[in-house]
């Protein structure tokens, strides 16, 4: 497989994902919140979902109080397109699988002790689609994937271990991959938060695992959050994975 696609196919895919996720903890009062955000990039992992374009996303959440959750999110995405059009161009042909979309469906139970926060769920990422054999074995494999995770937080710190059940965003062999997050977001004034991260991801199979970093600030006015990050990978040569500056605009209900 050309090396290009299948950086595609892997590197695939809130930070973001925390996006949907972390509005759940605003339901003290509610159990049931709902976020909606636009992006100038989304940006997973530190890898460009939209070829490095704007995204509109947003999801809905349920919180128990038991500390029970479910959850749906949302986004447009190009990475799946872009990956076809690095096979045709290789002199693959097939069909279309018509993918514009990621529905992310989660579930878990979170709560704290003390000053200690802990997180336990699944999380399947579905790239609805037609993935035709002939599609599978010209681009990559079928790109859905399910992962567990365990969060645990301290404070203004959170690390986070993510495990795949599956192949990993399409790529061959990779059951088993993992994603490692340390995160940090500390409120310096009134409003303001700053945000840090790093993540590890360690990919089974024959691609090669790879290093993202952001740092930023988010400004909470108006009832909005906007954030301002810097974004990069240590991944050489691949336009999706190097540095930029991403802004975005979130609202939760």
């Amino acid at each position: 497989m050309n090396k290009r696609i299948l950086a595609t196919a892997v590197l695939a895919a809130l930070p973001l994902l925390s996006t949907g996720s972390a509005f759940a903890e605003e339901a003290a009062d509610n159990p049931v919140t709902a976020n909606v955000s636009l992006v100038s990039d989304y940006a997973y992992r530190g890898i460009s979902q939209t070829d490095e374009k704007m995204a509109l996303q947003g999801g809905f959440d349920y919180a128990h109080s038991s500390g029970l959750y479910v959850g749906v999110w949302g986004s447009n995405v190009s990475w799946i397109r872009d990956g076809e059009d690095a096979a045709r161009d290789a002199g693959a042909t097939f069909k279309s699988s018509h993918n514009s979309l990621e529905v992310d469906v989660y579930g878990g139970y979170k709560g704290t002790v003390g000053d200690f926060g802990y997180d336990v769920g699944l999380l399947q990422y579905v790239y609805p689609g037609r993935y035709t054999q002939t599609w599978r074995t010209s681009v990559a494999k079928r790109p859905d994937t399910l992962e567990g995770y365990v969060g645990l937080s301290y404070k203004f710190l959170t690390f986070k271990y993510s495990h795949a059940f599956t192949n990993l965003f399409g790529a061959p062999d990779s059951e088993n991959s993992k994603y490692l997050d340390l995160s940090a977001a500390y409120e310096i004034a009134d409003g303001w938060t700053l945000n840090a991260h790093f993540g590890r991801q360690v990919i089974a199979g024959p691609a090669e695992s790879y290093n993202d970093w952001k740092i930023g600030v988010t400004k909470a006015i108006a009832g909005v959050t906007l954030g301002l990050h810097y974004v990069d990978t240590d991944i050489n040569h691949v336009d999706i994975a190097e540095p930029r500056v991403i802004f975005s605009v979130a609202k939760s209900f």
